[in-house]
């Protein structure tokens, strides 16, 4: 009879083949190597989103930057290279281990881009000519587009508050407060003889992140800033924040974490209708 050939044994153990252990070892490595690549890829974004903030300023220290202020934007630094500092900024993503580092990094970095973005204001400013002078209030009237508000919007207008029910409701479902909500409402500051304000927002819902989000679009049209007024950040192009709510011990309607601001005051509470 033929006997059945048994693997050889080491020290009372079975020895097991080659190959299997050799397989085995592989799919650890690529395990290793797959975290590792996304430890890099996510290190990479932040890397290229603090160059790029860093590349806006004559020194290239964000530390400094964010600390005192003191560091001025380059002579190449535009209006395109805030925006693209901007875009790295929102590239960067936050992972559950690491969410509140990550999230005081990009905090950092847009407080320096808020510094670029007024400086660039300033530096573009253009002082008006003396020359066949007219009051600032008639030179705003006479090329201001007119505006008038929507029934259902929701209008700040000296000192009052319309439509307070519909923000209200737009607050506690939009964004982070609720989940798979699309409604949309637009909020308009009156700024009396410089024209209005406006901003369109609406809930936005990500199925496949399972990520809620306001989007906010300023629109200025209607609007027309004093001589000299450093223009506000905010309004320079559309938003992406979390959550709103009404802070009662500052007196505003309040966004939060958005694009160019940790917490952003929209319009006053006081003597609403």
């Amino acid at each position: 009879m033929y006997r059945t050939k048994e693997t050889p044994k080491l020290n009372g153990s079975t020895v097991q083949p080659k190959g299997k252990g050799i397989i085995g070892l592989f799919i650890i490595l690529c395990g290793v190597l797959l975290m590792h690549g996304c430890n890099i890829e996510d290190a990479s974004k932040k890397d290229i989103a603090s160059k790029k903030v860093g590349d806006l300023f004559q020194v290239e220290d964000l530390k400094k930057v964010k600390e005192d202020g003191s560091s001025r934007i380059k002579d190449s630094t535009d209006q395109e290279k805030i925006n693209e500092a901007l875009e790295a900024i929102e590239e960067i993503e936050v992972s559950d281990e690491e969410q509140r580092e990550t999230y005081e990094f990009i905090f950092g970095l847009r407080s320096a881009v808020v510094i670029a973005q007024n400086q660039l204001n300033v530096r573009d400013a253009e002082p008006k000519s003396s020359e066949n002078f007219e009051s600032q209030d008639e030179q705003i009237e006479e090329d201001l587009p007119d505006y008038q508000p929507d029934e259902k919007d929701v209008v700040w207008k000296t000192n009052e508050l319309k439509n307070k029910d519909i923000l209200e409701e737009f607050m506690k479902v939009a964004g982070e407060n609720g989940k798979n909500n699309t409604s949309e409402i637009r909020v308009v500051k009156d700024e009396g003889s410089q024209g209005v304000l406006i901003y369109d927002l609406k809930s936005m819902y990500d199925k496949n992140a399972d990520q809620s989000w306001i989007r906010v679009t300023p629109d200025v049209s209607h609007y027309r800033a004093l001589e000299n007024e450093v223009q506000n950040v905010f309004n320079n192009a559309p938003q992406q924040c979390g959550y709103m709510s009404k802070d009662e011990a500052e007196g505003f309607y309040k966004l939060f974490e958005c694009r160019t601001h940790w917490e952003y005051h929209l319009i006053p509470i006081a003597n609403q209708q």
